[in-house]
């Protein structure tokens, strides 16, 4: 009997649990997908490297899901609370004919159970659904292939979801038991009577806070936009500090200060149904404004985590696309480590015995050079002359100054520490034959000339300010204007962080001593064949020559190679990155606008329950449904309007000062990364504004 009782009752009440039922459903479905990433990359024909990146990504995932079960527990708890506030009544009327607490405890449990077991039934159908296609992403994402149609299931993310959700159905019903047990009759069947007072705030108050919370965002705003989020000093911590007190006033005097606005306008305060929305929402957010505060908050990290997460992967493919040109690029330092100045006599080096010729070394050292390498171009960076003296005197700094440019905060403090360094020459030739290996044209310089060579897109900007104000710089007493075309922007090596060399002069010939030893060295090469044939080899090649100096930190003895770079890994390490980036930000996206969506779905609900015969008195009154429609809908859009509006505008703020790191990072903006998180955010968020909205109509239409 009490089965058929919970059954009729879930069947005639199915819009009451849509909420509930929605979000349990997609929570299963996402955790199972998100679960499944072993099994799906499993399948997928994929380098090593890739394989482990992937095995990191479930390592990562796996901590995160644990704050996901949390959240999403969390929520299914709060959205069953709403279900039990919905239908005191009803359990008060069962009381009342002859059941007794128990009876009605078996009601519930029999209930949560049919819902729960459909959900989750419904959300593994979706998620396994949705594992299959985030399986064809892994693979674009990677590149990798797949051998006909294969269908991946995952018992394990399977059985992992079942126990998981089983975890929250028991504690959703400890919930349920012990709530309705410690209800009273009378208030049970006094349910739908209670009400609420609106409380409306003293109007010069909310007038001062409400103004005081536009001072501090703004403030705030400034404080980020002025110094970044990277410079040193407690900047960041204040603006945060200032704009999360700015939010928490905004919302706790915006609702007496709209309703008064609007009373200074009879004509709008009174035309249709608004001062009976406005009421509404006043009461609504008296009441709920730090609820609100909490949720404009998860929007904002949601929006910006995912619009982060999806433009620095898109960033580094990008970047990657220009700073791959060569198939291999094999550094070394002969005359000590970039950063510091000559600490050892070059001479007593391998470097200076091979005549800093490190091709003919490798040829030496490679018995199959030939067969692996079609072609290969050295090029050197040059700081000293041979007895330690400065080829060219003048710093970054120092170019800098003749330009009003200053650039943003990031980019400032991302260059504080560099613009003491002093510039370094490379000959033209070699720059040349780097340029013609990849087919770009070659350079002409007269012999007052020289080029910048930057290969740092993200600083383009900044030199291109610089060489404007057409400098002078004296390299070994030589003054050098820039030529026509000032700036060079061939890669310098092959490299997945957006460039290399910033700030490098080439030179004619002349200029560069013959006797002064390289402060460092890039071998740039191209195989004899396609690069994922010939790489296998290439790399044990070298590995057998230079295996015991690479990396070892000696760089003076470290000849010809101290450090090998590949494009074939540095894509495979980019391509597991994107996808470790991309999954993490979509993974808490979506959970944390599911979290915002269902609470104020819930809220939003919860007051279209408890004001049912406010509505049915305005149509009593002579109100047509299409107006009272049209006021719910207001209400409901403002509702969820309103703390989106805020998280948007904080975000556009935090988005900016994100945009200078992902730009100096991979030399890309956010835009199109921005354009994909506006359609998550509406498909995801504008679908539980839709499904309140109807669920709230369908409540007064009884």
């Amino acid at each position: 009997m009490y089965a058929k009782i919970a059954l009729g009752n879930v069947r005639k009440s199915f819009r009451d649990f849509s909420v509930f039922f929605l979000t349990l459903a997609f929570g299963v479905c996402v955790f199972y997908a998100f679960g499944s990433i072993t099994d799906q990359a499993a399948v997928l024909q994929m380098a090593e490297v890739q394989h482990r990146m992937v095995e990191a990504l479930v390592d990562i995932l796996g901590g995160v899901s644990v704050f996901i079960v949390v959240i999403l527990g969390f929520l299914v708890v709060y959205a069953n609370r709403f279900l039990i506030r919905r239908r005191k009544r009803e359990f008060g009327i069962y009381l009342t004919l002859g059941m007794d607490i128990r009876h009605v405890s078996w009601i519930i449990v029999i209930e949560t159970l049919a819902v729960g077991v459909v959900a989750l039934a419904v959300g593994l159908l979706l998620g396994i659904g949705l594992s299959q296609v985030m399986m064809y992403v892994t693979a674009g994402l990677f590149e990798a292939t797949i051998k006909g149609f294969v269908f991946a299931f995952s018992p394990t993310a399977a059985l992992s979801t079942v126990a998981c959700f089983a975890g929250i159905f028991l504690v959703t019903l400890v919930f349920n038991v012990t709530t309705v047990s410690r209800y009273k009759l009378i208030d049970l069947i006094n349910a739908d009577k209670v009400s609420e007072k609106v409380r409306l705030r003293s109007l010069p108050l909310s007038v001062v806070l409400f103004l005081a919370s536009l001072v501090l965002i703004g403030v705030a705003y400034k404080v980020l936009l002025e110094h970044g989020m990277m410079e040193e000093g407690p900047y960041f911590a204040i603006a945060t500090g200032l704009v999360t007190v700015g939010t928490l006033l905004f919302f706790f005097s915006i609702s007496g200060f709209a309703l008064r606005a609007l009373q200074a306008s009879p004509r709008a305060y009174l035309s249709g149904l608004n001062m009976f929305v406005m009421r509404q929402l006043n009461s609504r957010i008296n009441t709920a404004w730090l609820s609100i505060s909490m949720v404009c908050a998860m929007l904002f990290l949601a929006i910006c985590g995912v619009c982060t997460g999806f433009s620095v992967a898109t960033g580094m493919n990008e970047s990657l696309k220009v700073g791959t040109r060569y198939d291999m690029s094999l550094v070394s330092y002969p005359m000590g480590m970039a950063s510091a100045l000559v600490s050892a006599d070059p001479e007593e080096g391998p470097a200076a015995a091979d005549g800093y010729d490190a091709i003919a070394r490798l040829r030496a050292d490679i018995s199959d050079y030939d067969e692996l390498f079609r072609d290969a171009v050295q090029v050197n960076q040059y700081t000293y002359d041979a007895d330690g003296n400065l080829l060219v005197d003048t710093t970054v700094e120092e170019l800098f100054a003749n330009t009003d440019f200053t650039g943003n905060a990031t980019m400032q403090t991302m260059m504080q520490g560099n613009t003491d360094q002093h510039l370094v020459i490379v000959p033209v030739s070699q720059y040349n034959a780097l340029a013609q290996m990849v087919g770009e044209k070659n350079v002409e310089l007269a012999d007052d000339e020289c080029l910048l060579w930057n290969d740092m897109s993200s600083l383009d900007e900044l030199w291109e300010a610089v060489v404007a104000q057409n400098p002078e710089v004296e390299v070994r007493g030589q003054t050098l204007r820039f030529a026509a075309e000032p700036l060079a922007h061939l890669p310098f090596s092959d490299s997945s962080a957006g460039g290399t060399v910033s700030g490098a002069l080439v030179v004619p010939d002349d200029l560069v001593p013959e006797d002064a030893g390289p402060t460092s060295t890039v071998v740039n090469l191209m195989y004899a064949g396609e690069r994922a044939e010939v790489e296998p080899a290439a790399v044990a090649a070298t590995d057998e020559a230079y295996g015991d100096v690479m990396n070892q930190g000696s760089t003076l003895n470290a000849w010809p190679v101290w450090m090998r770079t590949t494009a074939q890994s540095l894509l495979d390490q980019a391509s597991g990155t994107t996808v470790v980036v991309t999954y993490l930000a979509i993974y808490i996206g979506v959970v944390l606008l599911v979290s915002c969506a269902t609470v104020l779905a819930l809220q939003q609900l919860s007051e279209a329950a408890d004001n049912v015969s406010r509505y049915r008195v305005l149509a009593e009154l002579g109100a047509e449904r299409s107006l009272i429609d049209r006021a719910l809908l207001v209400q409901v859009g403002v509702y969820f309007l309103f703390p989106l509006v805020v998280a948007v505008a904080h975000a556009a703020v935090a988005l900016s000062v994100v945009n200078d790191i992902v730009a100096l990072l991979t030399g890309y903006q956010i835009g199109t990364a921005l354009v994909g998180t506006v359609c998550f955010v509406v498909v995801l968020y504008g679908g539980y504004f839709l499904v309140t909205y109807l669920t709230s109509r369908s409540m007064l239409a009884r």
